[in-house]
């Protein structure tokens, strides 16, 4: 034992005395390779051992709307690899095909100044194929865009510092110099597309781990081209198949064949940077694009009451109603950073590049908490999806785990009286509400049949002549917490009972329960 606590702190603290960067803890995550369960553990990582490779984060795509979502990236991506600077980690740009465009910057002639070594040996690595289709335009069905070679170099916003270097993305040996002379076993990757480059490139991923290297990638700092509203494997129209959706059927991959990943928010925790150096409480983001039951006001007033002591509270907020403004929710970006999601969202189609944000968080089993109108949050009803936006249709199904069927139109007239299951009295959401009942002006939903998965906490019933149907209940999506009421118009937020359940699910979706 002593002689391990001996290595541990040498590990640890040897490289401050020697004026090194010291090593650093992030959280992997890795899919199990029979059943696709996601499996976390701590990896050591040590800044003199380590790389971040920036792949093809090219000024331009043929694809119009993947130029969007490449671009969105470039402020995260800016914030990420300062941090790893700050950790003392070596940042290598790879664009291929544009390299001689950094011919004369001093990073790219270092590069090519590293001495020359041996080609380390390859190890066999044969993973699964991947998911079926690639590279399909993501502005809508119809493909306007035409494929052709519009790159010229990198996106200018990306921040080369002086210490960093430029490689060509298509010549694998420099990355084995690098490697060799700096004594360098772990890469860190970053950019475009996943699903191609990030992956395949000669610089790629497989090709560092036949030759030796461990390998992680940044899972919200990279992207795939699939499509948008088609299937991209079959070619046959389908509203639920978005961009964010296609990245993350490829993240999944990744996860699970070719290499674990780490989040960009843990290395700017690390390096002390970001929304978390100082203030460390959890962050709530709430996003809001709701004409009808003004949750833009209840649900401030609402957090101002009961969340700020103990949370850090962000909004996004709808730019209106208008035709031109209702499909643009600003600030989505926040939910980098976000520890949960308050939605409240009715009929929107947003474009690719905001709805990236929101699709990434829910897709990758983060919780949420979820108002009435947000069981039709991305949908636009009677009209096709607007060229570059998205639409995911089967929401509800695929995230709430019910089915909405709409509501009987005399409902709107009654409200609805609401009780908790008595099956459900243990729950944590309902402390303090084991025999809660009262009235609501919300008119109720039809939601049947719900998922297997879920759990009902309150049901409710408009009139003796119609059945029960469930009000609020939970469910998992993606191995994340989910509770979903459908009860939120202004007279709700009065009710004490509805104040404490929203209270309740909030802190049980954060694991504070």
């Amino acid at each position: 034992m002593r002689t391990i606590a001996i290595i541990l702190w040498a590990q640890l603290w040897l490289p401050l005395l020697l004026h090194a960067a010291p090593p650093f803890v992030l959280e992997s995550q890795r899919r199990d390779f029979v059943s696709g369960e996601v499996v976390r553990r701590p990896e050591l990582i040590d800044p003199a051992k380590t790389v971040v490779v920036v792949i093809d984060m090219w000024d331009r795509h043929w694809c119009k709307t993947y130029t969007e979502r490449v671009a969105n990236l470039v402020p995260r991506m800016n914030e990420t690899v300062a941090a790893a600077r700050r950790l003392g980690i070596q940042v290598v740009w790879a664009p291929s095909d544009v390299a001689n465009f950094y011919a004369d910057y001093p990073q790219r002639k270092k590069m090519k100044a590293l001495p020359a070594h041996q080609e380390p040996a390859t190890v066999a690595l044969q993973p699964a194929p991947p998911p079926e289709g690639l590279d399909c335009c993501e502005c809508g069905p119809s493909r306007p865009c035409r494929s052709h070679a519009a790159w010229t170099r990198q996106q200018a916003g990306l921040t080369i510092a002086e210490g960093d270097l430029i490689g060509d993305c298509n010549e694998a040996r420099e990355l084995y110099n690098l490697c060799a002379e700096r004594g360098i076993d772990t890469v860190i990757y970053m950019g475009v597309a996943s699903n191609m480059c990030v992956c395949h490139r000669a610089f790629g991923m497989l090709n560092a781990r036949r030759h030796g290297l461990r390998v992680f990638f940044v899972r919200d700092l990279v992207e795939a081209i699939t499509a948008n509203g088609i299937h991209p494997a079959t070619r046959q129209a389908d509203p639920n198949f978005t961009p964010a959706k296609g990245t993350a059927r490829t993240e999944h991959y990744l996860e699970q064949h070719v290499a674990a990943s780490v989040a960009s928010r843990q290395l700017i925790a690390t390096a002390g940077q970001g929304a978390f150096a100082q203030d460390p409480r959890p962050r709530i983001v709430f996003v809001i694009a709701d004409d009808e039951y003004k949750t833009d006001q209840t649900l401030p007033e609402f957090a101002r009451r009961h969340l700020a002591a103990d949370f850090q509270l962000v909004y996004c907020l709808a730019r209106g109603n208008e035709p031109k403004k209702r499909n643009d929710l600003p600030g989505l970006e926040a939910l980098y950073d976000a520890d949960l999601v308050v939605l409240s969202v009715r009929r929107r189609a947003l474009p690719v590049a905001q709805m990236d944000f929101l699709e990434r968080y829910l897709r990758s089993g983060q919780p949420l908490v979820a108002l009435r109108v947000s069981v039709v949050p991305f949908q636009v009803e009677g009209k096709d999806c607007p060229e570059g936006h998205v639409i995911w249709r089967d929401f509800d199904q695929e995230v709430l785990g019910c089915h909405y069927q709409g509501y009987p139109a005399e409902s709107r007239e009654t409200g609805c009286d609401v009780w908790t299951v008595a099956s459900a009295k243990g729950h944590p959401i309902l402390k303090g509400l084991e025999t809660a009942r009262l009235h609501s002006r919300s008119w109720l939903y039809r939601q049947r049949p719900l998922a297997g998965s879920t759990t009902v906490l309150w049901q409710g019933r408009w009139s003796d002549r119609e059945p029960e149907e469930p009000v609020a209940w939970t469910q998992v999506h993606e191995g994340g917490r989910v509770f979903y009421t459908t009860l939120g118009c202004e007279a709700d937020f009065q009710e004490e009972a509805f104040n404490r359940i929203l209270r309740n699910a909030i802190h049980w979706a954060l694991g504070r329960e």
